[in-house]
């Protein structure tokens, strides 16, 4: 995308809304006094046995990787809009960019820090992403050969996570739809043993733009998760989006490390 589009875009996107004591014992009677000494016997110990503490199993490579996943994200945590605007700033795409935009530069940062998105992959190109026009950036970014590439069509409040579950690591850039007001762009975060999913991104609130680890979805419970929120009209004041369902890209197999020897 040409940094004339993308700044034309930002323009339109700023208008829109993203832990008794025992008594003494008897004292022994004294023995008689013997001229002869007596040896007390010796008996000899068994040696002290030693054992070596057991080595802490190291985590498998997946899992180890998962783990850095989830503590990348935390880093970027921000409970205020102005917090926001200075992560969003750190991030050095655009000096004025603010938590309206940051969606997919805090997306790619993250997924950068995990090892699943290159270094060499500038954020001001996924700023304001749009896989249609930026399908050879895509391509570069996610090989077919290593990234699955998946399109649900469905809105995100309709999708049956049971049968399709998200994973960590997941990439997912989620259109508005005709009934929305803006695409987002998040990376899967976190999966808990229920099946949570979880992720750190950027959302608009009643008190402006936090960066918080947001629940997408329950499976055991549907309408529960941040998924039905951007969807449910009684939000429409502070923007909707998903109804036009997600493009995904997912590694095919972890530990999956974009840059040699950086795993």
């Amino acid at each position: 995308m040409s940094p004339s589009r993308k700044l034309l875009c930002a323009l339109v996107l700023l208008l829109a809304v993203g832990c008794g004591s025992a008594p003494d014992p008897e004292p022994a009677a004294t023995p008689a006094a013997s001229s002869t000494p007596e040896t007390a016997p010796v008996t000899s110990l068994p040696p002290t046995a030693t054992t070596s503490p057991s080595p802490t199993p190291s985590p498998h490579p997946a899992a180890a990787q998962l783990e850095l996943l989830h503590q990348a994200s935390l880093q970027y945590l921000a409970g205020t809009n102005s917090e926001t605007t200075a992560v969003a700033q750190s991030l050095e795409v655009s000096p004025g960019m603010t938590g309206r935009s940051v969606c997919g530069p805090l997306a790619f940062a993250i997924l950068q820090d995990a090892g699943l998105v290159s270094r060499s992959v500038d954020l001001y190109d996924v700023w304001l992403l749009d896989p249609p026009e930026d399908s050879h950036l895509l391509e570069r970014i996610f090989p077919r050969v290593a990234f699955e590439w998946i399109t649900i069509t469905l809105p995100i409040d309709e999708v049956d996570y049971r049968q399709f579950p998200l994973k960590a690591g997941d990439l997912l850039f989620i259109y508005s739809g005709t009934s929305g007001d803006y695409s987002h762009v998040l990376a899967v975060t976190r999966v808990d043993g229920q099946g949570r999913a979880y992720a750190v991104t950027n959302n608009y609130t009643a008190d402006g733009f936090v960066i918080q680890e947001y629940l997408l979805y329950d499976p055991a419970q549907p309408g529960v998760g941040l998924f039905y929120e951007w969807t449910d009209p009684a939000n429409a004041s502070l923007g909707l989006t998903g109804f036009g369902g997600f493009d995904l890209w997912r590694p095919k197999s972890l530990p999956f490390y974009a840059d040699p020897g950086s795993g």
